[in-house]
């Protein structure tokens, strides 16, 4: 006679802290006493107080989570309900025409897994968090309340720690004005544009000209670069407005490694036209397009925006 597994007691984990939980979860699944929620956070407070420290949590730790959290390959418990119901009522044949998720019932295999979703990490935290959108968006109907909320869960774990985390100032004290440039031209392609970077011995222009590669209207881009520690006036952001408006360009931006001046600020927002981009909004922008690893690649990043306008100028010669 076949020996039958004893099932393991429930444990609410609701109300433990955070640690405590998260040594639970690091467990292995063979060597836990209990059954307990470990594929979302337990409460809202714990979900908080992890996000708070996300930035300084282990990669190993972040996406050990990440991957409690994730769906794993195969049959989930609810699956059944919806392969019984769709049985009972005569609408299987139906449903395996239009959902590959039917279908995939249907050969006994269910999910198919989102574990990969951690090979995105860390250097492409916005792909990672479009593929769970996506997947979200697709599979709404067939997914549980709990797990569309470890999901959502995950998506805000890669936000606080790949695409909010800061890295200080002087990461780019070692970078000439040149190559910031540089570094903003690749920024700026990553962002569907094709951006050139002008000679130094421009006479009133901007330091780079984008034009958009994927919209309707052809977009024409100045860009300003300042890379110093001092504030930025707002004597810059008038210059390149004029020059925006003599030029016919449809805006400009104006990025800086440092900051803005409130009457910088001011007056940008009044133009219609300018928009600022001080160093704490540029490292977002370089966590989301470069990864959060990218200040162990500025001189990758910096050849790539070097290699890429040697390329463009070949082409166009």
């Amino acid at each position: 006679m076949a020996r039958v597994k004893k099932e393991r007691p429930v444990f609410d984990a609701t109300s433990i802290s955070l640690e405590e939980w998260l040594s639970m979860v690091f467990t292995y699944k063979e060597n836990r006493k209990y059954r307990f929620i470990d594929y979302r956070f337990p409460t809202d407070t714990h979900a908080a107080e992890y996000l708070a420290s996300a930035e300084v949590r282990s990669e190993l730790e972040t996406k050990h989570l990440i991957r409690s959290f994730l769906i794993p390959p195969g049959i989930q418990g609810h699956d059944h309900q919806f392969f019984h119901l769709w049985v009972d009522n005569g609408d299987i044949a139906k449903m395996m025409e239009t959902s590959e998720y039917a279908r995939r019932l249907f050969r006994n295999e269910g999910w198919e897994g989102l574990t990969w979703i951690l090979d995105l990490l860390p250097d492409w935290p916005q792909h990672a968090i479009d593929a769970l959108d996506a997947f979200i968006r697709a599979h709404t109907l067939y997914l549980s309340d709990d797990r569309i909320l470890g999901l959502c869960d995950v998506i805000s774990i890669i936000r606080h720690k790949y695409l909010l985390s800061s890295n200080p100032r002087d990461i780019l004290n070692d970078v000439s004005s040149r190559d910031f440039e540089f570094l903003i031209a690749a920024l700026f392609r990553r962002q569907k544009y094709n951006a050139e970077v002008t000679k130094q011995s421009r006479d009133g222009g901007a330091d780079i000209i984008c034009s958009s590669l994927e919209t309707p209207i052809k977009q024409k881009v100045l860009i300003e670069c300042k890379h110093h520690t001092g504030t930025i006036g707002v004597e810059v952001i008038r210059k390149l407005a004029g020059v925006v408006s003599e030029t016919g360009a449809t805006s400009g931006w104006v990025v800086t490694s440092s900051k803005f001046s409130s009457p910088a600020v001011e007056f940008a927002s009044t133009t219609g036209r300018i928009q600022l981009l001080d160093y704490k909004a540029l490292n977002l922008k370089f966590n989301e397009y470069f990864g959060a690893r990218w200040s162990e690649r500025l001189p990758f990043l910096i050849s790539e925006g070097q290699r890429t306008q040697v390329k463009n100028a070949a082409k166009d010669s």
